[in-house]
């Protein structure tokens, strides 16, 4: 139950933190115009090591998504909030992690393609 909590309080936060830069946003537009459209956005802040570390979890999971192709392509973007108020928007979308992210996949790929066909061939000699 203790998982559940903690993704409810994440879960929490961040629509806390995005109500209040959109109510931001709304009174004195800043870094909206730099947020990618259809990104995939989360939130960090100078504050809230815990959050942040979480988005950034999050956005590892999304990413990963991405590659095996059951979530959408689109910008990761982070929203950081480095002062109260003041935003930065950070590009999550590095090619060098999602190039590091399908090496790994390739590499699981690769290894249980192996060791399945090691395993169907001591079946075979072993029937004989």
């Amino acid at each position: 139950m203790m998982q559940r909590n903690n993704h409810t309080n994440v879960t929490d936060k961040n629509l806390d933190r995005l109500a209040d830069f959109l109510a931001d946003e709304l009174m004195k537009p800043s870094i909206s115009d730099q947020i990618p459209d259809g990104a995939h956005l989360f939130h960090g802040a100078y504050n809230d090591l815990a959050l942040t570390n979480a988005n950034l979890d999050l956005a590892s999971e999304v990413l990963l998504g991405m590659v095996l192709g059951y979530v959408e392509l689109a910008p990761l973007a982070m929203l950081f909030e480095r002062a109260p108020g003041s935003y930065t928007v950070v590009d999550l979308s590095d090619a060098a992690n999602k190039q590091r992210a399908e090496a790994f996949l390739d590499l699981f790929r690769r290894d249980s393609q192996r060791s399945a066909v090691d395993r169907i061939s001591e079946l075979l000699l072993t029937e004989f």
